[in-house]
């Protein structure tokens, strides 16, 4: 071989690397379809990442392009009517940070049993987690807070109050023998729940140390809070596709088995799996999903007006010579598969007809048929409620700092995990508060009292007040 045809050999198969190195990989990480109904757009943040797993920045919009089916098989092409590169930077990104409380999570990363607590996973996801915090430069970025177990316990929804989420940090400790199970697809179920209301780039990070195991399937015995119910992954998986949530995914210690199903629920919603075999790896593992989520591309488009429960979306991108294509579906909300500029004169008659009716009854005085007693939390002086209202529908209702209380006040180091029980008598109806810590009702200290609708209930800090409008109603017709 001449020299000559030796340097167009090692040209020809550098060029080839180099084209090979730069290969894309794209998946639409999230399709939100709000404007649907009024505007008939939508909305897909895309994330492009090269071999090495790193976003890649700076893709022009004449890279992507779009088509939409309402069949999965025929596509239409469709042109943009927005693009924003780094999407997530710029509006903010709101995370609901999923834990796995179970038993295993007090063991070494290693699943050996420790009783030195900075050794025990829970404490290196804790860390982990406060690092992310730490990370957060965003304003408008939300996080909010849950673990789970054999019950599902939200510490906060998401909010901009990253300080609060460091609080409630604290409050989790280690479950009792039979709250120790992983019920890892009802909580998967529920958490998307937490984001009602909320518009924008949504994401579940799910931390668990091993595979789903159910309390009824494996005790015999009815959930506390599922009864005999068992969630499966693909309930989770359609909750958060309706929704419109990504779920990522870490698996956390050496040797632990990720559960089977965790990486088809984070693809099927657009998002991935992570392992994290040493503590040491969580808080990396949590900065990479971050970046990614962040640095994803914004896409707007004019939706086709097909009728169909659900649209396919398919994306393309293209940068020096590499193509790498991606599809999903969605759940289409348009009325009858049409834009409203569509619909004809008769279909807009029902429509006329309902308005008309929701207008007549501004004027109707309805009366509303009494609810349960509640419980509203007006203030705290430290800490935080986890929840402001709580409706009293069972016979015994526990207040304290404990993340299995029925009302928690979190970051309070005064109150006790169980710090005072409302009790139901279904005799005459009535509410007793008990107090295993001071407690005082209308500013008078007590140890038990029988409550009436307005009383003010004070524990350690929290001003309570208790509603009964059943109570109300009685005293009106007196």
């Amino acid at each position: 071989m001449t020299r000559h045809a030796r340097f167009l050999t090692i040209f020809g198969f550098l060029a080839f690397a180099a084209v090979a190195g730069s290969a894309l990989t794209v998946s639409m990480a999230q399709i939100d379809s709000s404007g649907l109904l009024l505007r008939q757009e939508v909305s897909a943040y895309v994330s492009v990442t090269d071999d090495h797993g790193d976003p890649v920045n700076d893709l022009p919009q004449q890279a992507f392009s779009i088509a939409e089916s309402a069949d999965g098989r025929h596509y239409t092409n469709l042109s943009l009517l927005g693009f924003e590169p780094k999407a997530g930077a710029n509006e903010g990104v709101s995370f609901l940070l999923m834990i796995d409380n179970s038993g295993s999570m007090y063991d070494a990363p290693d699943a050996t049993p420790t009783a030195d607590q900075a050794k025990m996973k829970i404490t290196h996801a804790k860390a982990a987690v406060r690092a992310f915090l730490s990370s957060i430069t965003n304003p408008k970025d939300k996080v909010g807070l849950v673990v789970f177990n054999t019950r599902y316990h939200l510490l906060a929804r998401p909010t901009t109050d990253r300080e609060r989420i460091g609080f409630l940090l604290d409050q989790i400790t280690k479950p009792a023998s039979d709250e120790a199970y992983t019920e890892l697809y009802a909580g998967l179920r529920t958490g998307p729940e937490e984001f009602a209301g909320i518009s924008g780039r949504k994401a579940i990070i799910v931390l668990s140390d091993g595979e789903n195991f159910p309390y009824f399937a494996h005790s015999g015995k009815p959930n506390p809070e599922y009864g005999t119910r068992i969630f499966t992954y693909a309930e989770s998986t359609r909750a958060n596709q309706e929704e419109g949530v990504t779920v990522y995914g870490i698996n956390f210690g050496v040797g632990e088995i990720m559960d089977k199903n965790l990486r088809a629920v984070a693809q099927d919603t657009g998002g991935k799996t992570f392992e994290a075999a040493r503590g040491e790896d969580l808080g990396g593992v949590y900065a990479a999903i971050h970046r990614r989520v962040a640095d994803e591309y914004l896409v707007r488009y004019r939706a086709t007006t097909t009728p169909a429960e659900k649209k396919y979306v398919q994306v393309s991108v293209v940068d020096q010579g590499s193509q790498s294509v991606a599809s999903r579906f969605y759940f289409s909300s348009v009325v009858f598969g049409l834009p409203f500029h569509d619909l004809s004169a008769i279909l807009v008659i029902p429509f006329v007809i309902a308005f008309s009716l929701l207008w007549l009854l501004t004027f109707v005085k309805l009366e509303r048929k009494p609810g349960p007693a509640n419980l509203e939390v007006l203030q705290t002086r430290v800490g935080y409620p986890v929840t402001r209202v709580l409706p009293l529908s069972t016979s015994k209702t526990v207040i304290g700092g404990s993340t299995s209380a029925d009302l928690t006040i979190a970051g309070a180091p005064q109150v006790k995990q169980e710090h005072a029980t409302i009790l139901f008598d279904p005799k005459d109806k009535s509410y007793t508060v008990v107090g295993s810590g001071e407690i005082t009702v209308n500013n008078q200290p007590v140890k038990t009292r029988k409550l009436e609708a307005g009383d003010v209930i004070d524990v350690g800090g929290a001003t309570i007040v208790f509603d009964d409008s059943k109570e109300k109603k009685q005293d009106k017709k007196e």
